[in-house]
């Protein structure tokens, strides 16, 4: 496993960047600690395997695997929701 990004999914459908995270216990366990309440969404994403998963912050998540045709994510304070898979 490569290193794994951490979004915030944000009201208004953007993503914001908190963090990387070496492995998937320690990016659940950023996720408990940034999320004000239970129902927010983040999406970890694994650029080597081109794939990524939305989680929320009680621990629901689906899998979801990238397009080919779509870029790994801009690493900025914001994302547009657009360009992320």
């Amino acid at each position: 496993m490569d290193v794994l990004d951490i979004y915030r999914h944000e009201p208004d459908g953007s993503f914001s960047w908190i963090t990387s995270a070496d492995s998937m216990r320690m990016a659940r366990m950023t996720i408990r600690s940034s999320a004000a309440n239970t129902s927010e969404e983040f999406l970890i994403h694994d650029g080597q395997a081109n794939e990524s998963i939305m989680l929320r912050a009680d621990g629901y998540w689906f899998h979801q695997k990238t397009e080919q045709t779509r870029v790994t994510p801009y690493l900025s304070n914001s994302v547009d929701s657009s360009s992320n898979p």
